[in-house]
Protein backbone atom coordinates (compact mmCIF):
# COMPACT_ATOMS: atom_id res chain seq x y z
CA UNK A 1 0.00 0.00 0.00
CA UNK A 2 1.23 3.46 -0.90
CA UNK A 3 0.92 5.64 2.05
CA UNK A 4 -0.72 8.95 1.86
CA UNK A 5 1.16 11.95 4.27
CA UNK A 6 -0.94 14.65 4.66
CA UNK A 7 1.02 18.27 5.25
CA UNK A 8 -1.21 20.98 4.93
CA UNK A 9 -2.43 24.19 6.23
CA UNK A 10 -6.40 24.71 6.76
CA UNK A 11 -8.11 27.31 4.88
CA UNK A 12 -9.98 29.05 7.25
CA UNK A 13 -12.61 29.76 4.23
CA UNK A 14 -13.61 26.26 4.27
CA UNK A 15 -13.37 25.36 7.74
CA UNK A 16 -15.12 28.19 9.16
CA UNK A 17 -18.99 27.95 10.34
CA UNK A 18 -20.67 28.63 8.20
CA UNK A 19 -18.35 27.11 5.48
CA UNK A 20 -18.05 29.51 2.28
CA UNK A 21 -19.12 27.21 -0.61
CA UNK A 22 -18.69 29.75 -2.73
CA UNK A 23 -14.82 29.54 -2.03
CA UNK A 24 -14.95 26.22 -1.83
CA UNK A 25 -16.46 25.51 -5.95
CA UNK A 26 -13.79 28.20 -6.61
CA UNK A 27 -11.26 26.21 -5.27
CA UNK A 28 -12.43 22.75 -6.27
CA UNK A 29 -12.66 23.81 -10.03
CA UNK A 30 -9.29 25.56 -10.08
CA UNK A 31 -7.69 21.83 -8.62
CA UNK A 32 -9.90 20.00 -10.96
CA UNK A 33 -8.22 21.94 -13.95
CA UNK A 34 -5.07 21.23 -13.03
CA UNK A 35 -5.67 17.80 -12.24
CA UNK A 36 -7.16 17.10 -15.96
CA UNK A 37 -10.73 16.43 -14.43
CA UNK A 38 -13.21 18.33 -16.38
CA UNK A 39 -16.32 20.08 -14.52
CA UNK A 40 -19.77 20.09 -15.43
CA UNK A 41 -23.04 21.40 -13.45
CA UNK A 42 -25.44 19.26 -13.11
CA UNK A 43 -27.94 21.26 -11.19
CA UNK A 44 -28.46 24.60 -8.94
CA UNK A 45 -29.85 24.88 -5.16
CA UNK A 46 -30.90 28.06 -4.94
CA UNK A 47 -28.02 30.47 -5.77
CA UNK A 48 -25.16 27.74 -5.60
CA UNK A 49 -23.84 25.50 -8.23
CA UNK A 50 -23.37 21.56 -8.43
CA UNK A 51 -20.72 20.93 -10.11
CA UNK A 52 -19.39 16.75 -11.17
CA UNK A 53 -15.93 16.34 -12.09
CA UNK A 54 -15.20 13.64 -14.91
CA UNK A 55 -12.15 12.53 -16.09
CA UNK A 56 -11.82 9.35 -18.31
CA UNK A 57 -7.66 8.60 -18.41
CA UNK A 58 -8.64 5.14 -18.65
CA UNK A 59 -10.21 5.44 -22.03
CA UNK A 60 -12.32 2.77 -23.27
CA UNK A 61 -13.27 -0.29 -21.20
CA UNK A 62 -11.34 0.80 -18.60
CA UNK A 63 -12.81 0.84 -14.92
CA UNK A 64 -15.34 3.76 -13.73
CA UNK A 65 -14.86 5.31 -10.67
CA UNK A 66 -17.70 7.07 -9.02
CA UNK A 67 -16.81 9.05 -5.50
CA UNK A 68 -18.83 11.56 -3.84
CA UNK A 69 -19.04 13.57 -0.20
CA UNK A 70 -21.05 15.97 1.19
CA UNK A 71 -24.37 14.24 1.27
CA UNK A 72 -24.60 15.31 4.68
CA UNK A 73 -23.93 19.18 5.53
CA UNK A 74 -22.46 18.52 9.15
CA UNK A 75 -19.90 15.93 7.43
CA UNK A 76 -17.34 18.63 6.01
CA UNK A 77 -14.39 16.21 5.73
CA UNK A 78 -15.23 14.71 2.92
CA UNK A 79 -15.36 17.59 0.76
CA UNK A 80 -12.35 18.52 1.62
CA UNK A 81 -10.52 15.37 1.33
CA UNK A 82 -11.46 15.50 -2.16
CA UNK A 83 -10.38 19.20 -2.73
CA UNK A 84 -6.93 17.88 -1.24
CA UNK A 85 -6.99 14.70 -3.29
CA UNK A 86 -7.45 16.85 -6.63
CA UNK A 87 -4.66 19.79 -5.44
CA UNK A 88 -2.41 16.61 -5.02
CA UNK A 89 -3.41 15.24 -8.34
CA UNK A 90 -3.67 11.85 -6.46
CA UNK A 91 -6.18 10.36 -9.08
CA UNK A 92 -3.98 7.23 -10.32
CA UNK A 93 -4.09 6.65 -14.20
CA UNK A 94 -6.04 4.44 -16.38
CA UNK A 95 -9.20 4.90 -14.87
CA UNK A 96 -12.13 6.74 -15.48
CA UNK A 97 -13.56 9.04 -12.56
CA UNK A 98 -17.49 10.63 -12.03
CA UNK A 99 -16.80 12.94 -8.36
CA UNK A 100 -19.53 14.23 -6.82
CA UNK A 101 -17.73 16.49 -4.38
CA UNK A 102 -20.73 18.83 -2.48
CA UNK A 103 -24.11 16.73 -3.03
CA UNK A 104 -25.62 19.37 -0.66
CA UNK A 105 -23.99 23.02 -0.66
CA UNK A 106 -26.75 24.42 1.61
CA UNK A 107 -26.69 21.67 4.13
CA UNK A 108 -22.61 22.27 4.44
CA UNK A 109 -23.57 26.15 5.10
CA UNK A 110 -25.92 25.29 7.55
CA UNK A 111 -23.79 22.47 9.31
CA UNK A 112 -26.90 20.16 9.33
CA UNK A 113 -27.45 16.88 8.22
CA UNK A 114 -30.40 17.52 6.04
CA UNK A 115 -30.58 19.82 2.70
CA UNK A 116 -32.53 23.02 3.05
CA UNK A 117 -35.60 21.31 2.93
CA UNK A 118 -35.04 18.89 6.00
CA UNK A 119 -34.57 15.94 3.87
CA UNK A 120 -31.58 13.73 4.57
CA UNK A 121 -30.51 12.93 0.91
CA UNK A 122 -28.39 9.71 2.31
CA UNK A 123 -32.47 8.31 2.16
CA UNK A 124 -33.23 9.49 -0.87
CA UNK A 125 -32.23 7.65 -3.80
CA UNK A 126 -34.85 5.48 -4.36
CA UNK A 127 -37.02 5.99 -7.48
CA UNK A 128 -39.41 8.58 -5.89
CA UNK A 129 -36.44 11.19 -5.35
CA UNK A 130 -37.97 14.34 -3.15
CA UNK A 131 -34.81 16.45 -3.21
CA UNK A 132 -33.81 19.00 -6.24
CA UNK A 133 -30.37 17.55 -4.95
CA UNK A 134 -30.77 14.00 -5.52
CA UNK A 135 -33.33 14.51 -8.64
CA UNK A 136 -30.62 16.28 -10.35
CA UNK A 137 -27.82 13.72 -9.75
CA UNK A 138 -29.46 11.04 -10.70
CA UNK A 139 -30.58 12.58 -13.70
CA UNK A 140 -27.55 13.55 -14.54
CA UNK A 141 -26.11 9.75 -13.81
CA UNK A 142 -28.85 8.13 -16.06
CA UNK A 143 -27.74 4.84 -16.80
CA UNK A 144 -24.18 5.09 -16.44
CA UNK A 145 -23.03 1.97 -14.06
CA UNK A 146 -19.63 2.13 -12.37
CA UNK A 147 -17.22 -1.04 -11.62
CA UNK A 148 -15.99 1.10 -7.71
CA UNK A 149 -17.29 3.27 -5.57
CA UNK A 150 -16.99 5.26 -2.80
CA UNK A 151 -18.92 7.76 -0.90
CA UNK A 152 -17.15 9.65 1.92
CA UNK A 153 -19.44 10.33 5.32
CA UNK A 154 -18.71 11.31 8.56
CA UNK A 155 -20.39 9.93 11.97
CA UNK A 156 -21.35 12.16 15.26
CA UNK A 157 -21.30 8.91 17.43
CA UNK A 158 -17.94 7.40 15.56
CA UNK A 159 -15.12 5.92 18.19
CA UNK A 160 -12.68 6.01 15.16
CA UNK A 161 -12.73 5.55 11.97
CA UNK A 162 -15.28 2.61 10.01
CA UNK A 163 -16.27 1.54 6.77
CA UNK A 164 -19.36 -0.19 5.14
CA UNK A 165 -18.67 -2.69 2.36
CA UNK A 166 -20.80 -4.52 -0.23
CA UNK A 167 -19.83 -6.92 -3.02
CA UNK A 168 -20.97 -10.16 -4.29
CA UNK A 169 -17.74 -11.52 -6.01
CA UNK A 170 -14.32 -11.84 -5.12
CA UNK A 171 -11.97 -9.17 -5.03
CA UNK A 172 -8.05 -9.34 -6.14
CA UNK A 173 -7.22 -7.28 -2.34
CA UNK A 174 -8.98 -7.08 0.76
CA UNK A 175 -9.89 -3.53 0.04
CA UNK A 176 -11.73 -2.62 3.03
CA UNK A 177 -8.09 -4.49 5.30
CA UNK A 178 -6.40 -1.68 3.09
CA UNK A 179 -8.93 0.91 3.85
CA UNK A 180 -8.65 0.68 8.03
CA UNK A 181 -4.54 0.10 7.70
CA UNK A 182 -4.86 3.46 6.09
CA UNK A 183 -6.79 5.28 8.53
CA UNK A 184 -5.86 3.95 11.78
CA UNK A 185 -3.05 6.21 12.02
CA UNK A 186 -5.49 9.35 12.06
CA UNK A 187 -8.64 8.74 13.19
CA UNK A 188 -7.80 5.25 15.38
CA UNK A 189 -10.63 2.55 14.47
CA UNK A 190 -13.73 2.17 15.71
CA UNK A 191 -14.31 -0.75 18.45
CA UNK A 192 -18.01 -0.93 18.65
CA UNK A 193 -19.38 -4.52 17.84
CA UNK A 194 -22.80 -2.59 16.92
CA UNK A 195 -23.31 0.66 14.85
CA UNK A 196 -26.76 1.51 13.47
CA UNK A 197 -28.34 -1.19 14.70
CA UNK A 198 -25.69 -3.35 13.01
CA UNK A 199 -23.41 -5.58 13.98
CA UNK A 200 -19.58 -4.43 13.25
CA UNK A 201 -16.12 -5.89 13.78
CA UNK A 202 -13.12 -3.96 14.52
CA UNK A 203 -14.34 -1.24 12.22
CA UNK A 204 -15.74 -3.13 9.60
CA UNK A 205 -19.68 -3.26 8.80
CA UNK A 206 -21.14 -5.63 5.76
CA UNK A 207 -25.18 -4.54 5.14
CA UNK A 208 -26.92 -7.26 6.63
CA UNK A 209 -29.53 -8.75 4.00
CA UNK A 210 -32.47 -7.52 5.94
CA UNK A 211 -31.28 -3.72 4.26
CA UNK A 212 -30.06 -5.33 0.86
CA UNK A 213 -33.67 -4.67 -1.10
CA UNK A 214 -33.55 -3.29 -4.17
CA UNK A 215 -37.65 -1.03 -3.71
CA UNK A 216 -36.43 0.92 -0.80
CA UNK A 217 -37.84 4.31 -1.43
CA UNK A 218 -35.17 5.02 1.30
CA UNK A 219 -31.97 3.55 -0.56
CA UNK A 220 -28.85 5.58 0.85
CA UNK A 221 -26.45 6.26 -2.22
CA UNK A 222 -24.34 3.21 -2.21
CA UNK A 223 -27.13 0.87 -2.54
CA UNK A 224 -28.57 2.59 -5.13
CA UNK A 225 -25.01 2.43 -7.33
CA UNK A 226 -24.90 -1.43 -6.47
CA UNK A 227 -28.64 -2.16 -7.63
CA UNK A 228 -29.41 -0.06 -10.17
CA UNK A 229 -25.73 1.07 -11.69
CA UNK A 230 -24.04 -2.28 -11.67
CA UNK A 231 -21.68 -1.18 -8.80
CA UNK A 232 -19.12 -4.09 -8.23
CA UNK A 233 -17.64 -2.88 -5.34
CA UNK A 234 -19.08 -0.18 -2.98
CA UNK A 235 -17.67 1.62 0.11
CA UNK A 236 -18.73 4.21 2.50
CA UNK A 237 -16.30 5.38 4.67
CA UNK A 238 -16.95 7.16 8.10
CA UNK A 239 -14.52 9.01 10.10
CA UNK A 240 -15.60 10.20 13.52
CA UNK A 241 -16.94 13.99 13.68
CA UNK A 242 -15.34 14.19 17.45
CA UNK A 243 -11.66 14.66 16.72
CA UNK A 244 -10.23 17.36 14.71
CA UNK A 245 -10.95 17.96 11.43
CA UNK A 246 -7.05 17.96 9.65
CA UNK A 247 -7.21 14.41 11.07
CA UNK A 248 -10.55 13.29 9.76
CA UNK A 249 -9.33 14.68 6.12
CA UNK A 250 -6.27 12.73 6.17
CA UNK A 251 -7.52 9.97 7.30
CA UNK A 252 -10.28 10.10 4.40
CA UNK A 253 -7.31 10.66 1.87
CA UNK A 254 -5.23 7.88 3.19
CA UNK A 255 -8.72 5.46 2.37
CA UNK A 256 -9.37 7.08 -0.93
CA UNK A 257 -5.52 7.15 -1.79
CA UNK A 258 -4.93 3.26 -0.58
CA UNK A 259 -8.16 1.59 -2.35
CA UNK A 260 -7.93 3.83 -6.01
CA UNK A 261 -3.61 2.66 -6.23
CA UNK A 262 -4.38 -0.16 -5.19
CA UNK A 263 -7.70 -0.56 -7.78
CA UNK A 264 -5.50 1.00 -10.74
CA UNK A 265 -2.47 -1.83 -9.71
CA UNK A 266 -5.28 -4.41 -9.98
CA UNK A 267 -6.59 -2.98 -13.35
Amino acid sequence: MRAFAVEFKADPLLISAPVNTDAYNERLLAAARLAGFRAEIYGTVGKTALPVLVRASGGTGAPEIYLSAGVHGNEPAGPMALLELLRRRAFPEGLNYVLFPLVNPIGLTAGTRENGDGIDLNRDYGFAARSAETRAQLAWIGKKCFDLVICLHEDDDGEGFYLYAHFEEPAPHDYPALALEAAEPWTGIDPREEIDDMPARAGLMSPPESVLTRERTDLPEALRLHFHHGARFTFTTETPSRLNLTNRIGAQCAVVSAILNTFADDW
